[in-house]
C-alpha cells in the first residue's frame, strides 16, 4: 500500500468513492456526481491537502482523506468498502495529522456514536487522540464534532510535517543553497571543490567528532537526477573528504547517508564512527548533540584546519 499526495488523476477514482459512501454519509443524492459536476477537488489538489491510499499491484484507489491547513480539520475521509479492514483509514489519517499542527485543536465532523456505520470512522479517530465531542445537526442529520486537543508534540523540519515548505525550497528559484541563505549556526565550510562544498558541523550530529556533510553545487533533489558527470565528479570529492576524514580523525569507520528530507538540495552526511560512540548495535541518533564531542570549541576549529591542510595537499 502507497500512501501519497492525490493528483487530478485520482479525481475521478475520489468521485466513484464519493457515490458508493454516499448512503454511509446519509447523504440525499449522488455524493460523486455532486462533486463532479461542480469540479471539485482540483483546488485541494493543488494545495496538497488531499492524500489517497493506493494498491500496489492493482494501481487502485484505496480511499482518500482531505484536510484543511487553514482550518486546522479533517475535511473528508473514507476508505471503499473493499479495502477496508486493511489498515488504509489509519495510515491516511496518522499521515493528514502530520500536515497539520498539532500545537492547536483539530477538529472533524463525524458520525455520532447510535450510528452503527459510523463506528469504524470513530474508532480510528479515538486511535489518534480525538477524544472531546460535541453533537450538532447538519441538513436535519445528527452529526458529532471530534477534537484532538492540541500537544506538544516535538517535530522536525523533515517534509513528513511541512510538504508545502519542502516543494517550495525544491524549486532551485527558492532552495536555500542556491540563493546563497545563511548556513546553520555553528556550520563552518571547510572547502569549495569542483563539484560540492564541505561543511563542519558544530556541535555535530550524532555527537560525533568530525560529523560534517558535503553539499552538491548543482541543484538536485534526488541522486538519479544528476548527470552522470555531475554525480561521478560530486562522490569523487566524497571519497576524497572521506579519506581525509579517516587521517584527521582517527575513525573506524565512515557511515556515508544522503537524506535531504528537510532541506531537499542533494548532500551527504559523513559520521564518523568510532570505538566508543553511542551506536553501537543502533542507527545514527541525529538528534544527539549535546554535550559536544569536542573539547572545546577551539578543538573544533582546529578539526577544521586540519581538514584544510589535508585537502589542499
Amino acid at each position: 500500500m502507497l500512501i501519497r499526495w492525490a493528483t487530478e488523476s485520482d479525481l475521478p477514482a475520489w468521485y466513484t468513492l464519493a457515490t458508493e459512501v454516499s448512503k454511509i454519509f446519509q447523504h440525499p443524492a449522488d455524493m460523486g456526481a455532486e462533486l463532479g459536476a461542480k469540479n471539485s477537488g482540483f483546488g485541494t489538489v493543488g494545495r496538497y491537502e488531499m492524500l489517497t491510499a493506493v494498491d500496489y499491484m492493482s494501481g487502485n484507489n484505496m480511499g482518500f482523506i482531505c484536510f484543511s491547513r487553514t482550518e486546522n480539520c479533517i475535511s473528508w475521509f473514507a476508505v471503499s468498502e473493499r479495502y477496508r479492514g486493511k489498515g488504509a483509514g489509519s495510515r491516511l489519517l496518522k499521515t493528514a495529522l502530520r500536515q497539520l499542527d498539532t500545537g492547536k485543536d483539530i477538529t472533524v465532523n463525524t458520525f455520532p456514536d447510535d450510528y452503527p456505520q459510523g463506528m469504524a470512522a470513530r474508532a480510528v479517530y479515538r486511535k489518534y487522540g480525538f477524544t472531546e465531542e460535541r453533537p450538532f445537526i447538519h441538513d436535519g442529520l445528527p452529526r458529532c464534532e471530534m477534537t484532538r486537543p492540541a500537544s506538544a508534540e516535538k517535530r522536525g523540519g523533515s517534509f513528513h510535517y511541512d510538504y508545502i515548505k519542502y516543494a517550495k525550497c525544491s524549486q532551485k528559484e527558492f532552495c536555500p543553497c542556491c540563493n546563497n541563505y545563511p548556513m546553520s549556526e555553528g556550520s563552518i565550510d571547510i572547502a569549495e571543490l569542483e563539484h560540492s562544498w564541505a561543511t563542519a558541523e558544530y556541535p555535530g550530529q550524532g555527537r560525533l567528532f568530525g560529523k560534517m556533510h558535503m553539499t552538491a553545487k548543482i541543484h538536485a533533489v534526488d541522486f538519479e537526477e544528476m548527470p552522470p558527470n555531475e554525480m561521478a565528479g560530486f562522490m569523487r570529492e566524497v571519497q576524497k573528504v572521506g579519506k581525509a576524514l579517516h587521517k584527521v580523525t582517527g575513525t573506524v569507520k565512515i557511515n556515508y547517508e544522503m537524506h535531504a528530507n528537510s532541506g531537499p538540495h542533494l548532500h551527504t552526511h559523513l559520521f564518523p564512527r568510532y570505538l566508543d560512540d553511542d551506536f553501537p548495535r543502533a542507527p545514527i541518533d541525529y538528534r544527539m548533540t549535546e554535550p559536544a564531542p569536542y573539547e572545546s570549541y577551539d578543538e573544533y576549529l582546529w578539526f577544521i584546519e586540519q581538514m584544510r591542510g589535508e585537502l589542499n595537499q
